[in-house]
């Protein structure tokens, strides 16, 4: 084998190598998720009750990957179609970390076919100079 050839192939694995690190490769093939992101009022800690309502799939788990975070910690629960929000609050402040906000089996029955969709607020007081944008990966 040539130098050239073997060159060729030690970058083709390190780049795969790197991909497979750093990339957001979905652990659960087939299993429904979204990037989502938000925007906090600019001053205070008030509730945000965002629209968009997803349906539990046969996983009967919530996760979200919090990639860009907030100047504070990002408080973050589940609320059914009624308006009641059916989860605990998890606060949520490392960026890349996945966040389990509620699966079946733990305090939370969160059964396939449960529709919800997300309440958060700031855990501090939040000024209009700080960072109040927050983003991530859900899945469910």
């Amino acid at each position: 084998m040539n130098s050239k050839i073997r060159m060729t192939a030690a970058a083709t694995v390190a780049i795969g190598a790197v991909l497979a690190i750093t990339g957001s490769a979905q652990a659960d093939p087939g299993r429904p998720n979204n990037p989502i992101s938000g925007t906090l009022p600019d001053v205070g800690e008030t509730l945000v009750q965002y629209s968009t309502y997803r349906t539990v799939s046969s996983w009967e788990q919530v996760q979200f990957r919090y990639e860009n975070t907030i100047s504070h910690n990002l408080r973050m629960g589940l609320r059914d179609t009624s308006g009641w929000q059916f989860t605990p609050t998890k606060v949520m402040g490392t960026k890349g970390a996945t966040y389990t906000i509620a699966q079946n089996g733990s305090t939370t029955s969160i059964p396939q076919g449960k529709r919800f969709a997300i309440n958060a607020r700031s855990n501090g007081f939040m000024w209009a100079s700080q960072d109040n944008n927050w983003g991530g990966h859900l899945y469910w």
